[in-house]
């Protein structure tokens, strides 16, 4: 199993991971690092079920890991792909014994099932006829979320972008998420659903290159009985978009501003084409007529 820096909590953590590695001999200290306070189960007994576990992780693979001053979180990856969470409180004084612990599922159990890929045949209530799901699409310094934002401000519908959602979880390690896309468009269709549920419209403003998303997107604004508008930003100058991309300065906190023009010519060649339903804008003109024709767009 893979060591990680010195602290009181890490190391009982891997005290645990140990255990759940199955090292030999593991838990012939038990007594010594559990705390009196645990009481859920005996020392001996915590380390026959710990070794149990062994068969579902061993070799442990560390897929991710959380650190305060009194508690540490691993996640592991079990032998058939799932992710559980091993927490380990510690005592705030030498020896930092551990007080408690506890395996969970990265998903809990008990959650109501998460958003369908396909709304088809999702229970929804409907929603204000005249309610719109609208999507700005491109890459990234076409010049989308400025248009995005226009039009929001024009028509007085609040715009969620994919960037200020992720920027948020920064501070709580947003930026080392596996799989930082997939958050992004489930918060951002969460939100759509959200907002058309309260019978309002909503922009989204996100590159949304993968087709699956947009199939859901599409279902869901169907399923509401909502119209689905598609507006795709793309600028014919190439300087003047790896300008933009290179010298922008958006001030999203915990995010960057300026991005990888190689990214994105790489990511232009594979943008896969929209239906006949969207919209396409050539961002190199001046913003004006290209607002007026997004605004036609949505609002007809």
């Amino acid at each position: 199993m893979q060591r990680f820096a010195a602290s009181p909590a890490l190391a009982r953590l891997e005290w645990i991971l140990d255990g759940l590695d199955g090292k030999p001999g593991w838990g012939a200290d038990a007594s010594d690092v559990l705390s009196a306070a645990f009481t859920v189960v005996t020392p001996e007994r915590y380390v026959e079920v710990t070794r149990g576990r062994a068969g579902h992780y061993a070799p442990v693979v560390v897929v991710g890991l959380d650190v305060d001053e009194t508690t540490a979180r691993a996640r592991i990856r079990r032998h058939d792909g799932t992710v559980d969470v091993v927490t380990c409180v510690v005592e705030p004084a030498p020896p930092h014994r551990i007080a408690t612990t506890w395996v969970t599922g990265l998903v809990p159990t008990d959650l109501t099932p998460r958003l369908p890929a396909d709304f088809t045949d999702y229970d929804l209530p409907p929603v204000a006829a005249d309610a719109r799901l609208v999507v700005f699409s491109g890459l990234p310094g076409s010049g989308k979320s400025t248009l995005a934002d226009a039009a929001g401000a024009e028509l007085g519908i609040p715009v969620f972008a994919a960037d200020w959602l992720l920027g948020a979880l920064t501070p709580f390690g947003g930026r080392h998420v596996e799989a930082a896309l997939d958050v992004a468009e489930e918060m951002l269709t969460t939100l759509a659903l959200r907002q058309l549920v309260a019978g309002q419209s909503v922009i989204l403003d996100h590159p949304v290159e993968r087709v699956a998303t947009r199939d859901r997107w599409r279902s869901l604004a169907r399923r509401a009985g909502a119209e689905f508008r598609v507006v795709v930003c793309q600028c014919s100058d190439p300087e003047l978009h790896r300008a933009r991309l290179e010298g922008r300065s958006r001030g999203i906190p915990g995010w960057h501003d300026a991005g990888d023009w190689s990214d994105v010519r790489r990511r232009s060649a594979e943008f896969p084409s929209w239906r006949g339903e969207a919209l396409v804008v050539d961002t190199a003109q001046p913003r004006e007529p290209a607002l007026a024709a997004a605004l036609r767009h949505i609002t007809t």
